[in-house]
């Protein structure tokens, strides 16, 4: 009796290492990816950025969410307070993580001055905010190869702007 508890306790410990291995993915538990970041307003104070985004069945662990690498330097030129991305992770490690979905919060009369402007969108408006607006930003076409494996896996995981507004919400 007693290896057969042992035995139940090892499968156990085998399948947590198992599924915890797998993880750096968006998380599937609650099928929502949230995102809270603090910026400060001026004066000291701070405002949260509160969003979340019900991922789509399709993304597993081969997605990725992780702060825009440019979204920094953009902050000072565009007015973008906050940015995420939701990377693609190619089957073929020679290629870096081609980014499916972006996530910008841009401040409102940054985002309004850019709307303004000719030629095409940064991106498309999600919703708004207090004084900010969430900006959703999307490949122009597939990185990948017509017809390899990651063009197809790549094309599995696309997301349309409708299906982003239903899943996005700012949370308080």
């Amino acid at each position: 009796m007693g290896r057969k508890w042992l035995m139940a306790g090892v499968w156990i410990l085998t399948v947590g290492v198992g599924v915890a291995a797998c993880g750096g993915g968006v998380a599937r538990g609650d099928a929502d990816s949230a995102v809270s970041v603090s910026i400060g307003t001026g004066g000291g104070a701070q405002q949260a950025l509160s969003w979340r985004f019900e991922a789509p069945q399709s993304w597993d662990d081969r997605v990725r969410l992780v702060d825009d690498p440019e979204g920094e330097k953009r902050l000072a030129e565009q007015g973008i307070r906050a940015a995420r991305l939701f990377e693609y992770l190619p089957h073929d490690t020679t290629i870096a993580p081609q980014a499916l979905l972006g996530i910008y919060v841009y401040d409102s009369t940054a985002w309004a001055r850019l709307e303004a402007e000719e030629g095409p969108p940064q991106g498309e408006l999600v919703t708004r905010g207090a004084g900010v607006a969430y900006v959703a930003g999307f490949p122009q076409s597939n990185p990948f190869a017509p017809g390899s494996a990651d063009s197809v896996e790549f094309d599995k995981r696309t997301v349309t702007m409708e299906y982003v507004r239903r899943a996005f919400r700012v949370v308080p």
